[in-house]
């Protein structure tokens, strides 16, 4: 029967492999969102429940003692059978089942699903669920395998950064507009004398927008959607804000007006469900994608 006690010890475990792969108990405390204090409270129960000193401390970090070296090898077997929970062993089962990707609007309209064919291709029994968000959602109560933000929160329990990128930002108009009411020679020339399309998530998502949107003289269109903003781009409203390679169908990128903005984004990945064999293959094709950009 599983006791409290037994729990406790799991954990102490755990903590102890952790520390094997660290060797350090303050990145310990930090992957695994709690205390320096509970990191050595675990280790001093298990001490004291094994008879043996497990941990040495020095000024270099943390190690393991030969005895604890031992122990750790036989935690290895703990985390296979976690994976073996997780998915099954044959080869087919573990590339099948849902994977949950949660990523800002903008994100989502401008850079995705770039790479999603080839993946339903190469992998027919994944299913991506993709949540667009406005705001900052709770991650752990959507179930949220990783996700694409544009703020690196300061903490969000038992999710890690896999990756980050500075996505560069340009103007885009259609030729119509262009032809109507000529390229803009500069972007002094823009604010002061064209029509603006103002995406209201870049205030959020592109340091320096808003300040941009102050000295704007004409913004003939505002919205918080992403597909608003492109479809009144391509509809002649005015001259909008996009990811640099945004690949929008009849869209003229306007490469002269380099205002330097970017936009940075963040992947962030469920620590519980990262090395989950379809859960890991989807979150390399959106790396892969944001690679590309």
């Amino acid at each position: 029967m599983i006791t409290k006690k037994s729990l406790q010890n799991l954990n102490g475990l755990l903590m102890l492999s952790a520390i094997a792969k660290y060797q350090s108990k303050r990145k310990v405390a930090e992957v695994t969102n709690s205390s320096i204090d509970t990191v050595n409270k675990y280790i001093s129960n298990l001490e004291q429940v094994l008879g043996v000193q497990l941990v040495v401390n020095s000024a270099k970090g943390t190690y393991l003692t030969r005895r604890a070296a031992s122990i750790v090898e036989q935690v290895e077997n703990l985390q296979t059978l976690l994976d073996k929970i997780y998915s099954p062993l044959d080869y087919d089962s573990r590339y099948k089942g849902s994977v949950c990707v949660c990523l800002p609007l903008m994100v989502s309209t401008a850079l995705f699903p770039c790479g999603v064919t080839s993946l339903c291709e190469a992998y027919p029994d994944i299913r991506v669920i993709s949540l667009t968000t406005l705001g900052s959602p709770n991650y752990r109560e959507m179930g949220i395998d990783f996700g694409i933000v544009t703020k690196l929160p300061e903490s969000v329990k038992d999710f890690s950064l896999l990756y980050k990128k500075n996505i560069e930002c340009r103007f885009f108009a259609v030729a119509d507009y262009l032809d109507k009411y000529g390229m803009p020679k500069n972007l002094n020339d823009l604010l002061e004398n064209h029509r603006i399309v103002d995406g209201l998530q870049n205030e959020n998502y592109v340091p320096g927008w808003k300040k941009l949107m102050l000295r704007a003289k004409n913004i003939s269109f505002s919205s918080n959607s992403t597909f608003a903003v492109v479809e009144a781009i391509r509809h002649g409203a005015g001259i909008g804000l996009m990811p640099r390679l945004f690949q929008g169908a009849g869209l003229v990128c306007l490469d002269q007006l380099d205002g330097g903005l970017q936009m940075p984004v963040y992947l962030i990945v469920n620590n519980c469900t990262k090395d989950i064999p379809r859960v890991k293959i989807v979150t390399e094709y959106y790396k892969a994608a944001l690679d590309r950009i």
